[in-house]
């Protein structure tokens, strides 16, 4: 099953959207961010997943992440970051989630020197958000270098939370157009439960563009995950890079 991602705000701030999304019938993979969950009562998000409900579409969510460091070398950096991510899947049980994604949050600009605390702080993060999920729980790789920080984390919680590699990140923030070692990271974590974020870009930024648009070599990842049963969730930021997604999955017969 695809999902598509939608901003939680993008509701109030941009109806159009959620027109979009039921009009199409795709099935939102809802983006919670510190605004959303400050801003909005309990109450707007009951009637927002009622709606979705009432549609017939199934909802995911994307957890919060900006300003979030679930290893942080700090403890009071470590409380908030639990804090804010135990509120929102709080706040997301109104949309009986099928599943939630969540940034890892390992950066070797940061962490180099202090991995082994790292991982340790970063696995009783995610053990203690893992306990709470009421859905499986996906760690999303975003400037990681590699697939080796999953794999140790995910190794530690033992099968309580799996993987969500984003092929856009993969490719510009790992150096996966010049490194072209997509088969490491499919290697490496296709032991694990697996979940995809698809976009696509030139390599040099994270432009969120349709599938297609970029130089992301969408034929390799069909090609190596055929016979897998994998969700999917697709990331474009515009209504026209949705389309063109659409209509790149369409020519190959791919379901969206």
């Amino acid at each position: 099953m695809a999902y598509v991602n939608l901003p939680v705000r993008y509701i109030e701030e941009q109806p159009a959207y959620l027109d979009l999304f039921l009009s199409q019938r795709l099935n939102p993979e809802l983006g919670l961010d510190a605004q959303a969950l400050e801003t909005y009562p309990l109450s707007w998000h009951s009637e927002k997943a009622r709606i979705f409900h009432d549609a017939g579409l199934k909802c995911a969510v994307h957890l919060p992440f900006f300003d979030l460091h679930p290893g942080s070398l700090d403890p009071l950096i470590r409380k908030a970051t639990r804090e804010r991510l135990l509120a929102a899947m709080e706040t997301a049980r109104v949309y009986e989630p099928a599943h939630f994604i969540a940034h890892l949050g390992y950066n070797h600009l940061t962490y180099s020197n202090f991995q082994d605390q790292w991982t340790q702080h970063a696995v009783e993060t995610w053990s203690l958000l893992a306990g709470h999920a009421s859905a499986p729980l996906f760690l999303e790789n975003v400037f990681e270098q590699g697939p080796e920080h999953h794999v140790h984390v995910l190794s530690a919680l033992e099968g309580r939370a799996g993987a969500c590699l984003d092929l856009g990140h993969w490719y510009c923030f790992a150096a996966g157009a010049r490194k072209k070692n997509l088969a490491h990271w499919l290697t490496a974590l296709t032991p694990f439960r697996l979940h995809l974020h698809l976009h696509d870009n030139d390599g040099e930024s994270d432009a969120h563009l349709g599938l297609g648009l970029g130089t992301i070599p969408w034929d390799q990842l069909w090609n190596e995950l055929a016979d897998k049963n994998i969700t999917t969730t697709l990331e474009p930021h515009t209504e026209t890079d949705f389309l063109a997604t659409r209509d790149y999955l369409r020519e190959r017969n791919l379901a969206l």
